[in-house]
């Protein structure tokens, strides 16, 4: 169970990069199992982040999440989305395990021994490798609590030597990184002899017809601490899945993943299509009590967007996301607590309330409404056209900017060029200001006359006109921004214009 893969499930939301904080408890019941999933997706694509966000959202229904390195070793060098990954699910309550990868200490069990990254086979060199993968995660990020250990294996070994291994190992970990919860990976079960080396040991990995004929024995089932055992189950359609984790809770599972996902490609490269459904299943408890109201409501607005942000919410069993309404209407939902809501019109007056739904379909109330008023540009309708021959642009300006400036990346190449601020083109080549077009000549704000540029005025919008030939070579399109400025810069929204036959 080593691959990872980058997620393309349907997010449908815009969605913030925002830690979450822990909320505070609620008085509810305890869910009678918990959810663990091997998230074998990578975090830095945007719906990657969303579901590891939506993971932490789900806690205290979701308790563990697997994070792994893209190549099933710590992430290195640090990465801000990893970071992200591992701190949310962390900060939600739920644990955030490292994945590390023990190669079955190079035994051979029919397919061949395991080698490390050194090309190596025996035990001890499998073990110096999780060591090193083990420091290596919790010297790059924060916020690690335990660690997965893969392809573990189930027998005790001759003179329990295998377990006296594993035995090792675990102790290593909880030494060096005191509280570090460890979960063993033998994806099937194991001999009595493991049943306290680590805190949690998954003890089933397989489909919905090999969980159906199996049973665990007889020590795992008298076992009376329940999260000691871990199952996944893959390849379970949607009418099954309740009957699959109830036959979890039977065989005596703590914690449980089922998908509906299939062995081939993989199933762990995101999560079940009916996830929110399964939330409620695994907890076990008639789910009658509303989530939290979202608090803390604050927007950043801009002339064209607002980006609302709030505090998370908890529920008794899981908040699976969160409705955006402007003014009593619903026009989006989120798994973060983050929204963008956008296509806003500058000068425009938005009401905007928040409220939580969990897995049970239960609204909370709203939280307090947030009123905002975005803001009309300074710089705004940009427009350009440019043909073989001619090149014209113009926008308009509220304030009365001694300095009306056109930025244009005329060669289509962002490597080339003075930068802008960012979010803005960085490969600007020609600049027009006071009727003269200049080419970027040199590090920083160097330029160089080209030529003279022609200029109107009129009912505050700025048209400059000049021949395309004075840019030298031109490309097939240009990036065009707009500015004024007056001490303070002010700029348009980017456009992009291809070169046509004609300017109407």
């Amino acid at each position: 169970m080593t691959r990872l893969s980058t997620v393309s499930a349907r997010i449908g939301v815009a969605v913030a990069t925002v830690a979450l904080v822990a909320p505070a408890p609620l008085a509810h019941a305890e869910p009678v199992q918990h959810a663990a999933i091997p998230a074998y997706w990578s975090p830095d694509t945007p719906d990657g982040r969303a579901l590891f966000h939506r993971l932490a959202g789900n806690h205290p229904t979701t308790g563990i999440v697997v994070v792994n390195g893209s190549l099933s070793r710590p992430e290195a060098p640090h990465d801000a989305a990893w970071a992200d990954a591992i701190s949310t699910v962390h900060a939600s309550g739920a644990r955030a395990l490292v994945y590390v990868d023990t190669g079955y200490l190079g035994v051979d069990l029919g397919q061949g021994s395991h080698h490390t990254r050194e090309g190596e086979i025996s035990p001890e060199a499998w073990l110096a490798q999780a060591k090193v993968d083990v420091d290596g995660w919790y010297s790059l990020y924060g916020d690690i609590d335990g660690v997965f250990l893969d392809q573990t294996l189930s027998a005790c070994g001759p003179d329990n030597l295998h377990v006296r291994h594993y035995a090792d190992l675990v102790a290593y970990v909880k030494a060096h990184h005191p509280g570090a919860y460890v979960v063993l990976n033998p994806g099937r079960a194991v001999e009595e002899c493991y049943a306290d080396v680590a805190d949690t040991i998954l003890t089933f990995e397989g489909s919905r017809a090999a969980y159906l004929a199996h049973t665990p024995p007889a020590w795992e089932l008298a076992r009376p601490d329940r999260k000691k055992f871990w199952h996944l189950v893959y390849d379970v359609p949607a009418d099954a899945m309740p009957a699959v984790v109830a036959r979890s809770k039977a065989n005596g599972a703590g914690y449980v993943y089922v998908t509906d996902r299939a062995h081939d490609p993989y199933p762990w490269d995101t999560i079940a299509t009916y996830w929110d459904e399964e939330l409620g299943h695994v907890a076990g408890v008639e789910d009658v009590t509303s989530p939290e109201t979202p608090k803390e409501i604050r927007a950043a607005v801009s002339p064209t967007e607002v980006v609302l942000r709030w505090t998370p919410s908890r529920d008794d069993v899981a908040v699976v996301d969160y409705e955006i309404l402007l003014g009593r209407t619903v026009v989006g939902t989120t798994f973060d607590t983050a929204y963008t809501a956008t296509g806003l019109v500058p000068g425009g007056t938005y009401t905007f309330r928040v409220r939580a739904r969990d897995s049970a379909g239960n609204t909370s109330a709203t939280g307090n409404p947030v009123t905002v008023t975005t803001p009309v540009p300074q710089v705004h309708h940009p427009t350009a056209c440019v043909t073989a021959t001619s090149a014209r642009y113009a926008a308009s300006f509220v304030r009365e900017f001694p300095h009306q400036r056109v930025f244009v990346d005329s060669d289509d190449d962002a490597t080339t060029g003075y930068p802008l601020p960012p979010g803005l083109p960085q490969g600007v080549d020609h600049m027009i200001e006071g009727g003269v077009l200049y080419r970027h000549s040199g590090a920083g704000w160097t330029w160089t006359a080209v030529t003279d540029v022609a200029v109107t005025s009129a009912d505050g919008t700025t048209t400059w006109e000049l021949p395309t030939s004075a840019y030298g070579q031109v490309a097939t399109r240009q990036v065009v921004v707009f500015n004024g400025y007056d001490g303070v810069d002010e700029y348009s929204e980017p456009i992009t214009v291809t070169i046509g036959d004609t300017c109407t």
